[in-house]
């Protein structure tokens, strides 16, 4: 079919399609197609050649060297003598790639010369001994490559962008979804330790208290038992003592008989004895006696200060003594923290075994990660974690310590419990999710890379180096291709373990540009690589 037999065909279909009703998209469509199809039968339905994106002796494809992307003349692959390579310093064991810079500093593509470490080398150990990495294969040669351009122009119209390699922190972690839940050795589940009913509440659920405040007053019959029979055996106690101390003077002269000495002592001995049993039953429901049990006290003061035993002195400073109860029992918090539950109202008859109170201390809570079994290994006591909730995506996160992982795995998740404790300044709250990074490496002087100049050829991690000798006028312009040992992906960088050293420049932004034409040339001449470690 002719070109003009072709344009009155599409043009006819055209009107057809026009013509009718509501189909303006439609003719949209056609008309693009049909300028698609004009083009391609005009052109022959070819696209451009690599030579005619990078520039290049477009006009005289016979000084071309197509293998390479440049001019026959200029293309130093095809003539090395042009531009020799770099002596080949081969593989290294120790970091996996060919041309080590940690092992031979001098292949840096920099002006001036660099000193790598030993702190460099040691975080590279550190890296390789961590956890496996990607490898590349030892036969392959394309190490000894180099992708060039025609020149300066024609690299800019690739539209490569470069980059520095740089030194940044990096931290490497293991993320596990976790919950906070309150720490189990800082609740405290209060309940009252007698039977009764109570008289008053004063603490409310959110409420911050203090070790031994008083939390509510439980009226308990059995509180005025054990005050009473205190009271009885102090004042048994002290008459007993009395009659020893008449008699004992007469019992050294010898004036009475030995028997009434001998029941007078046995009498305060059984005394003291029965004191000492009635004061430990004060001190098993939480009252405070002193040690000489109210000695030097006279039996009317002794009576008060029991009656109020327990009572804050602002309570009882208005009550009447004589109308007052004895029976009353203080709750009492047993640490610093928050009351984070409360089931108790006044008037509420209680037992031993009924939770009245919760207190917590939050200024520590819990983080319970769950992490997979194939991290387990890699986690140890004492690491330190990142933490932030997932209702605050955009705070900072919350660091702490591992102190517990679990010698099983959740039969369901078949993931292992890992407990963390972190330091609350308010913000976490129990029962909360979000994401705990467990940290297994930080680096504060990472050698990192964008993450679009890193690319897989096939059996081998690249980065395009730049030549150091790149705008001198009469060199070459290529980029050296570089194996590099890849470390942990962070956000848009990634860390190179080996490879490359800072400083240097590299193809970042459009490299896919070098790597499709490396792909080309080895699929041109054979890549080198025997496949296989």
């Amino acid at each position: 079919m002719s070109v003009e037999t072709s344009k009155t065909s599409f043009t006819g279909m055209f009107r057809r399609v026009a013509g009718a009703r509501g189909q303006r998209s439609t003719v949209l469509v056609m008309l693009a197609l049909c300028g698609a199809a004009y083009w391609g039968h005009t052109t022959g339905w070819t696209i451009p050649k690599f030579s005619q994106l990078v520039g290049g002796r477009t006009k005289d494809d016979a000084l071309w060297c197509e293998a390479h992307g440049v001019p026959e003349d200029l293309c130093i692959e095809c003539n090395v003598e042009l531009h020799p390579p770099e002596k080949d310093y081969g593989w290294c064991d120790a970091h996996g790639v060919p041309q080590c810079p940690l092992e031979h500093p001098e292949i840096a593509e920099t002006k001036s010369p660099v000193s790598l470490t030993d702190a460099d080398r040691e975080r590279a150990a550190r890296a390789l001994a961590l956890r496996p990495r990607a490898e590349n294969n030892s036969r392959c040669k394309t190490h000894l490559r180099r992708v060039q351009f025609a020149t300066v122009e024609a690299a800019e119209k690739s539209g490569i962008d470069v980059a520095v390699v740089d030194r940044e922190p990096i931290t490497e972690a293991i993320s596990a979804n976790g919950e906070v839940v309150y720490d189990q050795t800082r609740v405290a589940h209060l309940s009252s330790r007698v039977k009764g009913t109570v008289l008053s509440v004063s603490r409310q659920v959110g409420d911050r208290v203090t070790k031994n405040e008083l939390l509510a007053l439980v009226d308990s019959a059995d509180v005025g038992k054990a005050k009473a029979e205190f009271l009885s055996a102090l004042t048994r106690e002290r008459l007993t003592a009395e009659n020893v101390a008449k008699i004992a003077p007469l019992a050294q002269q010898g004036t009475i008989a030995e028997r009434q000495w001998r029941e007078t002592t046995a009498a305060h001995h059984e005394a003291q004895i029965r004191l000492m049993s009635a004061r430990q039953a004060l001190v098993n429901l939480g009252f405070s006696i002193p040690k000489d049990n109210y000695g030097t006290t006279n039996v009317e003061e002794v009576s008060r200060q029991i009656q109020f035993l327990g009572i804050p002195s602002e309570l009882t400073g208005s009550w009447d003594a004589a109308m007052s109860s004895s029976n009353l029992y203080p709750l009492r918090a047993p640490l610093a923290g928050v009351v984070v539950d409360r089931d108790v109202v006044e008037g509420e008859v209680v037992d031993t075994a009924k939770p009245l109170f919760s207190i917590g201390d939050v200024s520590r809570m819990w983080l319970l990660l769950d992490v997979r079994q194939d991290d387990i290994d890699l986690v140890q006591i004492g690491a330190p974690v990142k933490f932030r909730p997932s209702s605050q995506p955009r705070a900072a996160e919350v660091t702490g310590r591992i102190a517990w992982i679990s010698t099983e795995a959740d039969e369901r998740t078949r993931t292992v419990k890992v407990r963390v404790e972190l330091p609350n300044d308010g913000r976490l709250r129990a029962y909360t999710f979000g994401m705990g990074r467990i940290v297994l490496r930080g680096e504060s002087d990472a050698i990192v890379v964008p993450n679009e100049a890193v690319h897989w050829d096939g059996c081998c991690n690249v980065v395009f180096v730049r030549d150091r000798h790149y705008f001198e006028p009469d060199a070459p312009k290529f980029y050296h291709v570089r194996k590099v040992r890849l470390g942990v992906k962070q956000d848009d960088r990634s860390e190179i373990i080996a490879g490359l050293v800072p400083g240097e420049v590299i193809a970042a932004k459009g490299s896919n540009v070098l790597a499709s034409q490396l792909l080309r040339s080895n699929l041109g001449e054979g890549c080198g690589c025997a496949h296989g470690h």
